[in-house]
């Protein structure tokens, strides 16, 4: 009779034991997948503001030209700051993408992890051209969405007084 209860007693120590690993092993492991799906966002991040860039780029060859990129905002804020010529994207993240306050050069893009809990990566894309958003000089920023947002980029023509484009971007 004693022998059935202490199967029963191992057999629960056992399960906790097992238990016990399992969610050790997992609050050891959760922060380092946490940073790796930050650092794809941020790769994709990048990725998203090279397709903005070659949109815009297309654009510039004849005045009238239009182009739609679909835009999916999952982290961070998208930005346009159009009295800077700047667009870009800030992005807070477990990953520690470069040193603090360091600017990484990427092309033409500018990337700079702000220290903090979680950290703050700005993601930067500075323009020699006249970039608007629907017309005027604005500053505007788009929080994440479930749905993508369609970027319409067009090339308006030169602005007054100057052979640069101006190139508007605006949200349907």
């Amino acid at each position: 009779m004693t022998k059935r209860g202490q199967v029963w007693v191992e057999t629960v120590i056992y399960t906790l034991m097992g238990l016990a690993i399992i969610g050790i092993l997992l609050s050891v492991s959760r922060p380092k997948i946490e940073e790796m799906k930050d650092k794809l966002v941020i790769e994709q991040t990048i990725e998203s503001l090279n397709a903005i860039s070659n949109k815009i780029y297309e654009v510039q060859i004849a005045p009238g030209n239009k182009r739609v990129l679909s835009l999916k905002v999952t982290k961070g804020t998208f930005y346009i700051n159009s009295s800077a010529n700047k667009i870009g994207w800030v992005v807070e993240s477990n990953y520690k993408y470069s040193e603090f306050d360091s600017v990484v050069p990427l092309g033409n893009m500018e990337i700079v992890t702000r220290d903090g809990n979680p950290y703050m990566v700005h993601i930067t894309m500075n323009y020699g051209i006249n970039i608007t958003y629907n017309d005027k000089e604005d500053y505007v920023k788009f929080e994440g969405s479930p749905s993508p947002y369609d970027l319409i980029v067009e090339n308006m023509g030169p602005s007054s007084g100057s052979n640069v484009a101006r190139i508007d971007l605006s949200i349907s």
